[in-house]
């Protein structure tokens, strides 16, 4: 069997069937909608919106992590400039039904393993290990790098 289009040509694909939903939605009768393929790409731009709402937040933590650490580090303006571009494009891109699977701890996890990866030093600080971080709060407008070292320094 060839490959399909689907398959060689992804653009061309979307477009077809981008022209064939529209035929079927103005009540024309079609028969070529790859239905198998269409579902499948629709749930996968939810997966890759929502992972990358987890990315960027997972690189705001992990930055964030560097300052409570490091706090004097020559790089710390550098650190808190990403952390707040990490958490504007999250927001940028979150919707409300992602809330739930956001799962703010194990992008914690995450964010001290790759901690745990970096060349360098000694931490001047120590990181912690289980903070009580609130979604709502990582979201909201305002929200930025201060705020998460603060949320983010054992007390």
């Amino acid at each position: 069997m060839p490959p399909s289009l689907y398959e060689t040509d992804i653009l061309a694909w979307s477009e077809q069937q981008a022209a064939l939903l529209r035929r079927l939605a103005a009540g024309e009768r079609v028969n070529d909608v790859d239905w198998t393929n269409l579902i499948e790409e629709v749930e996968a731009v939810g997966r890759s919106e929502l992972n990358t709402v987890r990315s960027n937040l997972r690189l705001a933590l992990l930055h964030a992590l560097k300052l409570v650490a490091w706090p004097s580090h020559p790089a710390r303006d550098r650190w808190a400039g990403e952390v707040t571009t990490f958490l504007v494009n999250a927001r940028s891109r979150f919707e409300p039904g992602m809330r739930q699977r956001l799962e703010l701890d194990r992008l914690h996890a995450d964010a001290l393993r790759d901690f745990a990866r970096l060349d360098m030093p000694s931490p001047h600080h120590p990181v912690p290990e289980d903070p009580d971080l609130d979604p709502g709060a990582l979201l909201e407008d305002g929200f930025g790098a201060r705020d998460l070292v603060a949320a983010l320094t054992p007390r």
